[in-house]
């Protein structure tokens, strides 16, 4: 029998003592590692893969829509009271249905805008897009993120900025108002223009609300709607929440109201068939 380091045998059973005490998996790399470590790897070539794709994807909205900037036709009808508030440096409002909304940064000509974008992958997209084109956008939906999104509308109307607001975004019903529009329009009680887009020509996409797209060589045509300008507060005190209720309420109606009149004319101007939808 072999003798120990001190030529003694329990010198050799304290060894293997020591070496079965030693933490499990020391010293080597176990099933479990292997697994957590393809996992890290490969969530971060998703990552990867998903950051190519939102930035593959906005240079392409990006270049669709200057292209199509560069052969369509702009007209633009009823804008001269906007026009107005805009060389005085009067902030405003304007409303839009989702619908159309793409158009948008074929139509402003103010002093900067800021929108709000939801939060998810296509916000992303958007959102790089609308930058190029100076407009600012504010994360946020009326599905998610509401409250922090209307917050961040406030500050940017607050620091000078107009702000876009589509009040049937950002899942429908298409042509239909929701009452966020309507609170922020009391808030900042800042003149709300309705303001609509129609085309000549113009694909409609397979999505809830038939989102339009002007065809090359289009004519492109907005209309700009008489404002809506909310009551100020009463001095000496603020209303209470019933009365705050029905005028948001009949604010909110009003704005459907003449957004659905300003999109009928525009299809009207444009050539295309009035329908009831946005």
């Amino acid at each position: 029998m072999a003798a120990g380091p001190h030529g003694s045998e329990p010198a050799s059973k304290n060894a293997r003592s020591v070496q079965g005490n030693a933490a499990p998996g020391a010293g080597r790399t176990g099933p479990s590692g292997d697994v957590d470590a393809r996992a890290a790897r490969g969530l971060r070539r998703f990552e990867a893969m998903a950051r190519l794709e939102i930035a593959v994807a906005s240079l392409l909205a990006l270049a669709t829509l200057r292209l199509l900037r560069a052969t369509v036709t702009v007209e633009i009808h009823g804008g001269a009271e906007l026009e107005s508030c805009w060389k005085s440096d009067q902030r405003v409002l304007m409303v839009f249905w989702h619908g159309r909304s793409i158009m948008v940064p074929f139509f402003y000509a103010g002093p900067g805008v800021s929108i709000m974008n939801s939060t998810h992958r296509d916000g992303e997209i958007i959102t790089r897009v609308l930058a190029h084109f100076g407009i600012e956008s504010v994360r946020g939906s009326s599905s998610r993120g509401a409250v922090v999104g209307a917050l961040g509308l406030l500050r940017a109307f607050r620091r000078g900025r107009d702000l876009a607001l589509v009040p049937d975004g950002p899942r429908g019903p298409a042509g239909v108002a929701k009452a966020g529009v309507a609170e922020l329009a009391l808030q900042t009680r800042a003149p709300v223009f309705p303001v609509a887009v129609s085309c000549s020509r113009a694909f409609r996409l397979h999505t809830w609300d038939r989102m339009m797209l002007p065809r090359p060589g289009a004519r492109v045509v907005f209309v700009v709607g008489d404002p809506v300008r909310p009551l100020p507060e009463r001095s000496g005190g603020g209303r209470s929440a019933l009365e705050r209720g029905r005028l948001r309420e009949g604010l909110r109606a009003e704005l459907e109201l003449r957004l659905r009149r300003v999109t009928a004319a525009a299809d009207r101007l444009a050539g295309r068939e009035v329908v009831e939808e946005a």
